[in-house]
């Protein structure tokens, strides 16, 4: 598993939620699981 930069990732369990500023490999893990990628929030339309 590759950890981009610029990403957030967050935690099922306690909502930690954290930015990837260094690339790197392998899982991210928090509450002895591993993280999630956040999903981007949409924005709104400008009509």
């Amino acid at each position: 598993m590759s950890i981009a930069i610029g990403k957030r990732y967050t935690c099922s369990s306690c909502g930690c939620e954290i930015i990837v500023t260094k690339a790197g490999t392998g899982p991210l893990t928090c509450c002895a699981a591993d993280m999630q990628i956040k999903e981007a929030t949409p924005l709104p339309s400008s009509d």
